[in-house]
């Protein structure tokens, strides 16, 4: 599905849903284009949570995480909404003024799917998974479910496929044997005769996978602005976590990201039941910490790196 390169979400409401536009303070953010990790913005435009801030809420769509880390930093945007929390870690690590101010998507949603014949991850002893980037963040939730489920790194190999949609193609290829994807490219697979093996939400809790990232100097000089962002969000995923509003919410993904309307229910059952979303802008230090130790295991992070730098003081609220 293309994505258009930029969606005016505070007038998302006005365009697709007949609601007035009364956003005030106008917020330039960016992401990667996606569907169900962006549905609380969709929410927040259709149900009035960014109105009733006073924002005016742009957002612009990057190819990748570390391409939204460059533009946020470089200036193009004043907040990244949702992006990798191994992106902001690695950009910060290496000096970027930027800083995560909520977390957004608490676990991780990857599947790993499987041919056919494959029917537990017991099953991949001497088989092929398709993963990220070498040394990525996938690799270490997928290492974590295959060492509960007795394998060690050298009963398996692994691919390097980079984005999600490569490495399904490595699996319908032949290339690989197993592939860690993220919805909805999963539930397309299970369509096509592909079997799911397990998702890392059941095996790793304690990484939050993304987060919403500022440029200092713009929170600096917008904490008010920021802070009702942060309120405007945590409203929108307090009503969309609300399973009273499933129907609803379904119809604002498939309609404001013009998702398939099977995918859309699929994705919304499985965040909700992994607690993909996190209902709070308080950030765990402790969760931030382990967020640096992956990092460092993996070669990507400085030993000076702290938790104090990557989050902004008077906008970041930090808990224990």
């Amino acid at each position: 599905m293309k994505i258009p390169r930029r969606v005016v979400l505070g007038l998302i409401g006005t365009a697709l849903f007949g609601r007035p536009a009364r956003a005030a303070d106008k917020i330039v953010g960016g992401t990667l284009g996606g569907q169900a990790p962006l549905w609380p913005f969709y929410v927040a435009a259709r149900k009035g949570f960014f109105a009733g801030e006073d924002l005016d809420v742009k957002i612009n769509f990057a190819q990748s995480g570390p391409a939204v880390a460059q533009q946020l930093t470089g200036g193009a945007f004043d907040v990244a909404l949702s992006i990798g929390n191994d992106n902001a870690i690695h950009a910060i690590d290496k000096g970027a003024p930027l800083a995560i101010v909520r977390i957004i998507g608490n676990t991780a949603p990857y599947a790993l799917i499987a041919k056919p014949e494959l029917k537990t991850i017991a099953d991949l002893k001497g088989k092929t998974i398709s993963v990220g980037q070498a040394n990525d963040i996938t690799t270490v939730y997928f290492e974590r479910m295959a060492a509960a489920n007795g394998l060690k790194r050298a009963d398996y190999d692994e691919l390097v496929g980079g984005v999600a949609a490569a490495r399904l193609a490595a699996l319908k290829a032949g290339v690989a044997d197993a592939a860690f994807v993220l919805p909805p490219l999963n539930f397309q697979a299970n369509a096509a005769g592909y079997v799911t093996l397990g998702f890392s939400a059941d095996y790793v809790k304690d990484l939050p996978f993304t987060g919403m990232v500022v440029r200092k100097s713009w929170a600096a000089a917008n904490v008010p602005l920021a802070k009702r962002l942060l309120a405007a969000t945590d409203k929108s995923i307090a009503w969309l976590t609300d399973d009273a509003h499933r129907g609803e919410a379904i119809e604002v993904l498939v309609t404001a990201a013009r998702a398939r309307q099977e995918d859309a229910e699929a994705s919304y059952d499985l965040l909700r039941r992994i607690a993909y979303f996190e209902p709070s802008s308080k950030v765990s230090r402790g969760k931030l910490q382990n967020l640096i130790d992956a990092q460092r295991a993996l070669g990507n992070a400085d030993a000076s790196l702290t938790v104090d730098r990557l989050v902004m003081p008077g906008v970041t609220e930090l808990t224990d």
